[in-house]
């Protein structure tokens, strides 16, 4: 079949959209090609549609178990044959997984970096017939990238085993850097490279410094009230304080954080898919594969610290090409609190090691062990153990992440896993043996298919209603069966997981990597940089945003900072020039440089103001402004 029989049958599509045909037949093709698209330009079907196309199995480079399920939930529904490796796995389900990928009519097996390195993958990769190898996130192998991920630096070695084999790099967000570091890392050879336009025309990017945020978050629900939108926060307690205070005028809202069980993000996320609820208060937990075409607005309540996640977040509105809005609004407090919150991202080197030892310890893990081996992590237990500042702990925990000491699954749901690891007949002699048990193993077998040759998920409350039992019977019963050795059982988990990726080291030569820590310090204050002048300089926000992305573009027209100088009777360029002679006479406080132009945005005046105080052209003394 070709590419867009492909695309008709499995995806419904008549026709792909701008720049997918030529992407689609390059990977089709087997030349090594590298697809820059923006938040909704539709890039995993920029390799799976090849996939689909071309001979073998697709491996697909995952960084997210988030993102695997998704994607993979996304092909099982379209009848694509398709499975996923992950941190929560067993052997003996990764085992079976590869068997199926190897020897099976599988077409897709997503793989998170780290498992690349394993050598139960390697030995299985190198007999699959493979026809492509695809790497989404591309940008996380870059250390300039916003989610540096070490282990990607080591992909380009599947290409030693299968070197004939074509890969295709997808990624929503790049610097120049960035995308010369996927070319270079990746080796890809001849690269086909396309990069999709950054501009989103119907959306505007407006941006306002207020005394009070929740007052404006408030403001713009009731403009747009009815809508479907998302409100962005940075932590939990904040989607909190923003769901009370919408609540409290009324408003159709729910909040989506990680700390949710998996039922409860799942229930919250049906229900604004189906517009039961209309507003969605969230963290960036919110959004990996979440696709809702009618949203019209994305309000920031707090902005991230980088472009590229404030970039995602806003280009969750608008799919569908209808106009939308993103406000993001901020204060004084909150240019402060930026720069704290990066600061808090790299605890000190020997607190690192010492958080390191204590969950070793915590997951009883000898020194010698645990290579590649999950843990469940209760964060909030650990830290109470050890008498561990929570914040300072995750974001240690995150430092070995990138120092390729552990992979740090954050809490995802993770359902019941069974498998009968007994033949039949086995069984059945134990049914006989145990009446009390019969009912539920003939429902298994009956009910879930291969259930004697992988793991199959299972939900503890549908088959407790089917038997007509307590949760905690079957519970129970379920342990028996593990216990009598009959079955295999991966249990559900809302915890986080954490994966060794190397053995547990002594003490003494557990290191972090001096470069990388001071790499990713100075990426991350370079990165809040740009964020910070995004939020402050009085130039049109799509040029901003375009600027940074290497890309060039005309004035939006529709920006707080292009609506405001289209109502004031001078440019941007000539306020400058206006507030700059004024201060050349005499001091004036920001109100009264507003009272003095006339016919201008009182809030454009505030804006340049503000900018030409962080770029040292002016300075403030007892409350007034003095040209330097």
């Amino acid at each position: 079949m070709s590419a867009l029989d492909i695309l008709k049958k499995y995806w419904g599509f008549d026709s792909f959209r701008s720049q997918q045909t030529d992407i689609v037949e390059s990977a089709v093709a087997g030349r090594d090609t590298f697809a820059l698209l923006p938040t909704g330009g539709g890039k995993s079907i920029c390799f799976q549609v090849p996939g689909m196309v071309r001979d073998g199995i697709c491996i697909v480079v995952s960084p997210l178990i988030a993102l695997m399920q998704d994607q993979v939930k996304g092909l099982k529904d379209r009848g694509i044959n398709a499975a996923a490796i992950t941190s929560d796995m067993t052997r003996r389900e990764i085992d079976i997984t590869l068997d199926n990928a190897k020897y099976g009519d599988m077409k897709f097996l997503y793989v998170s970096p780290e498992r690349l390195k394993t050598e139960i993958f390697i030995t299985r990769f190198s007999q699959m017939n493979v026809g492509l190898i695809a790497i989404d996130e591309a940008h996380c192998i870059s250390q300039w990238g916003h989610d540096f991920r070490p282990p990607y630096l080591e992909i380009y070695k599947l290409r030693e085993i299968h070197p004939n084999v074509p890969m295709i790099a997808v990624t929503a967000t790049a610097t120049e850097q960035v995308k010369e570091d996927i070319i270079e890392f990746l080796k890809l050879k001849d690269v086909q490279y396309f990069e999709g336009n950054f501009a989103r025309e119907n959306i505007s990017y407006e941006v306002y410094h207020v005394k009070n945020k929740g007052n404006g978050i408030l403001k713009a629900c009731q403009k747009f009230a009815g809508l479907s939108g998302i409100i962005y926060c940075q932590t939990r307690r904040s989607t909190k304080e923003v769901a009370k205070l919408l609540l409290a005028h009324n408003f159709s809202a729910g909040i989506y954080h990680g700390g949710l069980t998996g039922k409860e993000r799942e229930e919250k996320l049906d229900a604004w898919l189906g517009n039961r609820i209309k507003i969605m208060i969230a963290t960036n937990a919110f959004g990996m594969g979440i696709d809702k075409p009618d949203v019209r607005f994305v309000l920031h309540y707090e902005v991230p610290d980088n472009i590229e996640a404030y970039f995602q977040e806003a280009g969750r509105a608008g799919r569908d090409g209808k106009n939308s809005r993103n406000m993001a609004f901020y204060t004084g407090v909150d240019l402060v609190s930026m720069q704290q919150r990066v600061e808090k991202q790299f605890p000190p080197i020997d607190f690192i090691k010492i958080v390191y030892r204590a969950l070793c310890n915590h997951l009883n893990i000898a020194i010698g062990s645990g290579e590649n081996e999950s843990y469940s992590l209760n964060i909030r237990e650990f830290i109470k153990k050890y008498d561990f500042d929570l914040i300072e702990t995750y974001n240690a925990l995150k430092i070995l992440e990138l120092n390729n000491s552990i992979l740090l699954n954050e809490a995802t749901f993770h359902p019941t896993k069974l498998k009968f690891i007994v033949q039949n007949k086995t069984l059945y002699d134990f049914q006989i043996k145990n009446e009390r048990f019969d009912n539920l193993i003939s429902l298994l077998s009956r009910s879930f298919s291969g259930i004697f040759d992988f793991h199959r998920e299972i939900s503890e409350e549908q088959i407790a209603k089917r038997l007509n039992i307590p949760i905690e019977k079957l519970i129970k019963d379920l342990g028996t069966l593990e216990s009598q050795g009959l079955a295999d059982i991966n249990w559900r988990s809302n915890l986080p997981q954490v994966t060794l990726l190397h053995e547990r080291l002594p003490d003494d030569y557990m290191t972090i990597n001096p470069s990388i820590y001071k790499t990713r310090k100075d990426v991350a204050f370079e990165k809040l940089s740009k964020m910070q002048e995004f939020l402050q300089k009085p130039e049109c926000r799509s040029i901003l945003l375009l600027r940074y992305f290497g890309q060039k573009g005309d004035k939006c027209g529709k920006c707080d900072i292009c609506l405001a100088e289209e109502k004031s009777n001078h440019s941007i360029k000539e306020l400058r020039v206006i507030i700059a002679d004024l201060l050349d006479e005499k001091k004036y406080s920001i109100l009264e440089l507003q009272n003095v132009i006339k016919n201008t945005s009182p809030q454009l005046i505030e804006n340049i103001a503000i900018w030409m105080l962080d770029e040292g052209i002016v300075v403030i003394e007892n409350g007034k402004l003095r040209k330097v």
